[in-house]
Order: structure tokens, then sequence, then C-alpha cells
């Protein structure tokens, strides 16, 4: 074992950066995954929302903010996804 390893679960900070040891706290990253996925859901659903009760212009969506929430919860949703399976993975 890696002197490193062992000095750090020996540490008085051990249990704070020490790798989880049971499978139940891949059910955070599970329903952070789903809050991640109804965020981009809703982000998605107002802007076509905005659009339609706007005549069809699109405004909306030529927003730089609309793009970068949009790419945020993107981001959000595939973080959570990604740890979601090396959580299942690695236990």
């Amino acid at each position: 074992m890696n002197s490193a390893v062992v000095q750090l679960n020996n540490s008085s900070m051990g249990g704070w950066f020490a790798p989880f040891t049971n499978r139940q706290y891949c059910a955070w990253f599970y329903w952070l995954m789903v809050l991640a996925a109804l965020a981009l859901v809703f982000h998605v659903f107002f802007a076509i929302f905005k659009i339609v009760s706007s005549g069809g212009k699109l405004y909306v969506i030529t927003n730089p903010g609309f793009w970068s929430i949009f790419f945020m919860n993107l981001i959000g949703y595939f973080t959570q996804r990604l740890l979601y399976t090396m959580c299942l993975n690695s236990v």
C-alpha cells in the first residue's frame, strides 16, 4: 500500500477525503443526476414556452444567457451521470 494513502487514513482528516465504502452513497449521485436532468428539461420547456408566447420570435434562444444556463445544466447532468456510473462500477 502506498505510504501517502496510509498517512491520509491515519490523519484526522482521513474521513473527509477517504473513499466511500458503501454503495448507498451512490444514491446521492443518482438523485443529483435526476435533479440536473429536470432542470435541463425545465429550461428547454421554458424556452419553448417563451418562443410560443411571443409569437414565434426567437429572442429567447439568441440570448447568451440562455445558452450559458443551458450548457451549465447540461454539464451538471453529464457530471452527475459520470460520477454515478463511476460510483456503481467502483464499489
